[in-house]
């Protein structure tokens, strides 16, 4: 692997794993909390986070685009090893896959 390439494949799992803290804090613990109140949410408001709907709202776009800058990382990692004629091992390339359906789905399934 070449070694721009393998940097871009680590930078896109650093990335992920920075991204994956407000992935996990949107769609484990904040949005199902807020969920579980009787009110809209675009009408809570918190001390700490002000606005809650806003709140939300900024950590699902924050998610979403840690998740795809890792994602077009990766690709690129991906294409600049294919043209450097050097293969990647199978379970390098379909972890990442994984990874990044795993977060997408969450995303999609909690929702803004």
């Amino acid at each position: 692997m070449d070694s721009k390439a393998l940097g871009m494949y680590y930078g896109s799992m650093i990335v992920y794993m920075i991204g994956s803290i407000p992935l996990i804090l949107y769609t484990l613990i904040v949005r199902p909390i807020a969920n579980m109140y009787h009110e809209p949410i675009s009408q809570m408001v918190s001390p700490i986070f002000g606005n809650y709907g806003a709140y939300l709202r900024d950590l699902f776009i924050i998610s979403l685009v840690f998740v795809t800058v890792s994602v077009v990382l990766y690709l690129i990692s991906v294409q600049r090893t294919s043209w450097g004629r050097k293969g990647i091992s199978r379970p390098t390339i379909i972890m990442p896959v994984i990874l990044f359906a795993f977060a997408y789905i969450l995303l999609g399934v909690s929702g803004i």
